[in-house]
């Protein structure tokens, strides 16, 4: 296919995204230019758009990737690589979608950014005058057994006064401890602070 009727088939495929898959335009324009940039390495390659081959495909991802290009911006690309070659399928032009298969590297997680010691003294010391001293004593030890004792909410929620049979966790304060039921229904014993 020569490149006057690729970018035909581009952007009829685009005029498709946008008309039947009602993408958004930021979308689109993300799409677009992950599409230019599939146009651009079959160019670069001399390969023909409808004859491309799942092993070109990852080589052009596994190049791009070692090029910087993130796992997050390599998704997006795959994903508008994809929906191409689908409608192209759709439209009987081609007879298999060599992207299907591919998947991005998996993107790093962060991990949660954790309260400043300042700041859970800060959350800590706050009273409102105005609350009732009730709620205002249970926030407190709210904000202490999470921030203290290294909770999780799930762990915290599931806290009762004292250990019986249906408890999932319990504070037991003649040992200053807290029994939880942790992820992977672990239970563990945490210092009150």
């Amino acid at each position: 296919m020569s490149a006057p009727q690729t970018e035909d088939v581009l952007q009829r495929y685009l005029a498709h995204a946008r008309v039947q898959r009602r993408l958004a335009p930021r979308t689109l324009s993300l799409y677009a230019d992950a599409l230019q940039r599939l146009q651009a390495l079959a160019l670069r390659d001399g390969v023909e758009l409808l004859r491309l081959q799942t092993a070109q495909a990852r080589r052009w991802v596994a190049q791009l990737h070692r090029e910087g290009l993130g796992p997050r911006s390599l998704a997006l690309l795959l994903s508008a690589w994809r929906g191409l070659y689908r409608w192209l399928g759709g439209e009987r032009l081609v007879a298999l979608n060599p992207i299907e298969g591919l998947r991005a590297p998996k993107a790093a997680k962060p991990l949660p950014k954790a309260l400043s010691a300042d700041d859970a003294v800060q959350l800590a010391d706050h009273a409102d005058t105005r609350a009732d001293p009730a709620l205002e004593a249970r926030d407190r030890c709210i904000v202490e057994l999470l921030y203290g004792c290294g909770l999780r909410v799930a762990e915290l929620v599931g806290l009762d006064a004292q250990a019986s049979g249906t408890a999932r966790g319990w504070v037991d304060l003649a040992s200053a401890e807290a029994q939880v039921l942790g992820k992977g229904s672990k239970r563990r014993s945490v210092p009150l602070g």
